[in-house]
């Protein structure tokens, strides 16, 4: 019944959309196309890497908001848990195709941090949805209300490093250049931004144990991914901060940031040795 209801709405959004774009561009019918789709109602699936692969193209073109939008716009009508947790995951996934080093814009009224959360938070629908309607939904319900403010969060440390941080191993020597001309307040404050990231990372919710839950296993997946890239934007940091006069007030941060650690620890297989040293300049630094 279920999924004959999943099905209903899926087909009467693509009625919908058929005629709303009616007049509309072939380009702007292939995203939201594409985001339906990969929202369905009718799989507890994570979205399909057809779509997923095509939307992260259009993320790097002059489309990037257009798609945005459209997730932002599914997410706003949904109350729907399965489709709101593909929503997030598609955010997360577009944002992460956004280059800071080629100079795509952060901030301003275009951002996609305005464009999810000051245009749209208001009207989110998550304090509003089925939770009820399965296990599966009960499940994934804490995992959709945390990943939301997980990506606020996400876009939060964006604007204040000026980039998303999702820091790739061949961009380190540019990044690296742009941090030594910080001044010493300012790469504090990325610091403390990015231990707050780590520290929501921590209080994520449990992972489901009794049956594999494939949209938590995604999600953790991108978590991983975030955790190598911070990584490597702390040491950067932590490297230039080594070089100076260490602020008083980092020694409290460091020990939040040790905090993290233990339930950080599931993420560290794919980065053994970044991850020992990394914990390694955590601890010089807080003994310098």
């Amino acid at each position: 019944m279920e999924k004959l209801s999943g099905k209903l709405k899926d087909t009467a959004s693509q009625m919908k959309l058929n005629v709303v774009h009616l007049c509309s561009s072939v380009d702007a019918k292939n995203i939201d196309e594409a985001v339906l789709k990969a929202t369905s109602h009718t799989s507890n699936k994570p979205p399909s890497d057809r779509y997923v692969e095509f939307l992260k193209q259009t993320a790097v073109t002059c489309f990037c908001h257009q798609t945005i939008s459209a997730i932002v716009q599914r997410l706003c009508v949904t109350t729907d848990v399965c489709v709101a947790s593909k929503c997030l995951i598609l955010i997360h996934i577009v944002i992460k195709c956004e280059n800071g080093y080629k100079g795509e814009g952060l901030r301003g009224t275009n951002s996609p941090r305005n464009l999810i959360y000051n245009q749209g938070e208001s009207t989110l629908k998550l304090n509003d949805l089925n939770v009820d309607a399965s296990r599966f939904t009960k499940e994934l319900a804490p995992w959709v209300q945390w990943y939301k403010e997980y990506l606020k969060i996400y876009f939060c440390t964006a604007e204040v490093l000026g980039v998303t941080p999702n820091i790739k191993l061949e961009e380190k020597l540019l990044e690296t250049q742009r941090v030594s001309s910080y001044n010493t307040d300012c790469i504090f404050k990325q610091v403390d931004f990015l231990v707050n990231l780590f520290e929501n990372i921590s209080a994520r919710p449990k992972t489901p144990t009794v049956k594999t839950n494939r949209i938590v296993i995604t999600i953790m997946g991108l978590l991983q991914e975030d955790y190598i890239s911070v990584i490597r934007l702390f040491m950067i940091r932590f490297e230039e901060l080594g070089q100076r006069a260490v602020p008083a007030e980092l020694i409290s941060v460091l020990v939040r940031l040790e905090n993290c650690r233990e339930a950080l620890s599931q993420f560290c297989w794919r980065c053994i040795r970044l991850d020992e040293d990394f914990w390694g300049s955590v601890s010089n630094l807080k003994d310098k």
